[in-house]
């Protein structure tokens, strides 16, 4: 590989979403380092081929790709990432941003735009894509009950102990939770502690 070009580590389980990647990455400065299809398959060949790039699909089986960056940084590893989701989502941009990605590519935009976007990133910039809507003032306001579950999942409590805790039913625990992801434009229970972290509702 030249000076010239940039090695991407792709990180995706979706074999047509792969192979539409490598086919944009043909005849550019780019090359593939890798394919993983997880996030512990991403661990090992970040290791082994030390990429450039990082292009990190948000829904992989065994972690929420903003799981798998933010533990990444937590680990020390720098690696620019740039985080793949299918479909534009409010507040996308500010999820990948507090997790250390430093930009955002939508599977179903242009070739130009993927490769200009690696190549922002590859240089030491950002490139959020403009298509996610931005989140709203007031999208993450968390009722008292919700910010107590919040808080208590932050303090490791399972849902049983944060129900014993709360005097509620263990349903409407789930409830609660489910809501306040929602509101935060989160998926997993860790994502809802760390961006109700980010936006300072703790």
């Amino acid at each position: 590989m030249s000076e010239s070009e940039t090695s991407v580590l792709l990180i995706d389980d979706d074999a047509m979403v792969r192979l539409l990647v490598r086919q944009a990455l043909e005849g550019s400065d780019f090359r593939l380092a890798g394919e993983a299809l997880s996030g512990a398959e991403a661990g090992e060949l970040i290791e082994r081929r030390r990429p450039t790039v990082l292009l990190v699909d948000y829904r992989l089986p065994d972690v929420v790709g903003t799981d798998l960056i933010r533990e990444l940084r937590r680990t020390g590893t720098q690696t620019p990432a740039l985080l793949m989701t299918a479909n534009p989502e409010r507040g996308f941009n500010e999820l990948a941003r507090g997790s250390g990605a430093q930009g955002t590519v939508l599977k179903t935009g242009r070739t130009d735009e993927l490769l200009a976007a690696l190549a922002t990133v590859a240089s030491g910039g950002e490139s959020f894509d403009v298509r996610h809507p931005q989140r709203a003032a007031g999208d993450a306001t968390l009722s008292p009950r919700e910010r107590e579950v919040v808080q208590l999942v932050a303090r490791g409590a399972t849902n049983r102990e944060i129900a014993d805790a709360l005097s509620l039913g263990g349903e409407t625990v789930k409830t609660l939770l489910g809501r306040a992801c929602v509101k935060l434009g989160v998926k997993r229970r860790a994502e809802a502690v760390a961006e109700a972290h980010n936006r300072g509702l703790l």
